[in-house]
């Protein structure tokens, strides 16, 4: 572990010396995983990103270190991306340009880009990237700026994520139907639907951005506005909609937590 460690300061200090890198960041804290029990996701800023030849050359440098590696994948959400692996574990790396970031925090933040995008990107999830973001280098202070930006939560975005995601909340067609019809995947894919909905709605009561579906009840057991035993009802929710006989009991469920937010958020 230890000579991972090296090895990648060693690979994140061949990457700031390139020309044009503003900062690099990693998500999720300082902490390297241990056992290699995850990648590891760097995002780096760039006032222009370097050539994919001046971005192989730096990591060719690391020489036997490296057991892999992988350049130039191009992403919608994640920027363009170098995969490299160093003794087990998997780097991805992330070159954004500090402007394009920019326009899209302040997309973000002003409540521009409300949907959840490409079926798993959730563009407030953008934010919770930096609230948790450990800056490897930062020079000039982009990523310390950029975490003191999205250290308060816009009161604009929390309204109109609340009320564009109430709106989709309160279409319960599809499954009042599969409920009728005692339809338990067509419930399945309406339940998927309403819990998006539901959590992303929490977390905008909470003013917390929303990251992904991963560890939400967790996120959740901190939350101080929510429903009376608001995990566990969530969890009664989906194991009552996995058989045909009690899909009514888990949409009743539902409906009252829903009711309870709503009760919650006029407070």
């Amino acid at each position: 572990m230890r000579a991972q460690k090296e090895a990648f300061a060693l690979l994140m200090r061949t990457i700031s010396e390139m020309e044009g890198i503003a900062a690099i960041g990693k998500s999720g804290g300082a902490q390297l995983p241990e056992n290699n029990e995850s990648d590891i996701d760097i995002f780096v800023f760039c006032t222009r990103i370097p050539a994919v030849s001046i971005r192989k050359a730096a990591v060719e440098f690391l020489g036997q270190m490296i057991k892999k590696s992988d350049f130039g994948h191009k992403t919608e959400h994640w920027g363009l991306c170098d995969f490299i692996y160093l003794d087990g574990a998997e780097i991805c790396l992330m070159y954004f340009t500090v402007e394009a970031m920019n326009r899209e925090l302040d997309a973000i933040l002003g409540g521009e880009r409300l949907e959840k995008e490409n079926n798993y990107f959730y563009p407030t999830g953008r934010a919770a990237s930096f609230h948790s973001m450990h800056a490897l280098y930062d020079p000039n202070g982009y990523i310390a700026s950029a975490k003191e930006r999205i250290a308060h939560y816009p009161d604009q975005l929390s309204k109109r994520l609340a009320e564009h995601l109430l709106g989709a909340l309160m279409d319960m067609e599809d499954m009042e139907r599969a409920v009728s019809r005692k339809d338990v995947l067509f419930y399945h894919f309406a339940l998927d639907l309403a819990l998006d909905h539901l959590l992303q709605w929490l977390f905008a009561l909470n003013k917390c951005f929303f990251p992904s579906r991963k560890r939400s009840l967790q996120i959740i057991h901190g939350f101080v506005h929510k429903p009376i035993h608001c995990e566990e009802r969530l969890l009664r929710v989906v194991a009552l909609g996995g058989e045909a006989e009690s899909l009514g009991q888990s949409h009743r469920m539902l409906m009252e937590l829903i009711q309870d937010i709503l009760r919650i958020r006029k407070c």
